[in-house]
């Protein structure tokens, strides 16, 4: 037997020991995994044709970047933590404030319409209009004159002709003017935090209105 023949024999039986020396049940490649291998492939290699130089390299390249990649993991999960227990802690301030999100949608179902709450700049009159999901008009509502602050509009569910509308999602254009007739601002779905709840890592803040408005939904926050 030529001396080629019995080092290709002696290798296949080093790759065999080097396999069964090493095993990953779990099929995941950490980086004590990767390190474990390197170390058993060094162990069992042929000691007449050792690990090239230039693949060695490139092994060890490969386990650095797989244990920055490790620490960057780890980081990362800490400072979701972290910014976890910030937003519970940014949560709490907004505890006797008023906040916005500029939305105008309502719903409207067995026990009637949900509230809309806005926030009059000054004391102005105030109007809305009712929008089905067809862009249609079906109610227009004289609010009449009502004091600067938080104010609270519940739609009683009927359209201009005194039906009552669809269960849905309406949307309200809300109007609103000074004693000179000019058009003001107003801050929609405004309302001021009474309490914060924190349901599956997120908070949800409850207004006077009796609205539930995630935080990450606030647009504005303003007196208080």
């Amino acid at each position: 037997m030529s001396i080629n023949a019995v080092n290709s024999q002696d290798q296949s039986k080093n790759n065999i020991s080097a396999s069964k020396a090493y095993e990953n049940p779990k099929g995941v490649m950490g980086k004590d995994d990767f390190l474990k291998l390197l170390v058993t492939q060094l162990k069992y290699q042929d000691p007449l044709k050792p690990l090239d130089n230039d693949k060695f390299i490139q092994e060890n390249t490969m386990f650095s970047q797989l244990e920055q990649m490790t620490n960057t993991n780890t980081q990362l999960k800490d400072l979701s933590k972290r910014l976890t227990g910030n937003d519970k802690g940014s949560a709490v301030n907004y505890l006797g404030k008023y906040i916005a999100t500029g939305s105008q949608s309502i719903n409207l179902n067995s026990s009637g319409a949900s509230p809309i709450a806005y926030n009059l700049p000054e004391n102005a009159h105030v109007s809305a209009s009712i929008i089905n999901s067809d862009g249609k008009n079906i109610a227009n509502i004289d609010l009449g004159v009502q004091n600067a602050g938080t104010q609270t509009f519940k739609w009683n569910g009927k359209d201009s002709n005194g039906n009552y509308a669809s269960y849905g999602t309406y949307s309200v254009r809300l109007n609103a003017q000074d004693s000179s007739g000019k058009n003001i601002p107003i801050e929609r779905n405004a309302g001021k935090v009474i309490s914060v709840q924190f349901k599956n890592g997120s908070a949800t803040l409850v207004t006077d209105s009796g609205s539930q408005i995630d935080i990450k939904d606030v647009d504005s926050v303003f007196g208080g």
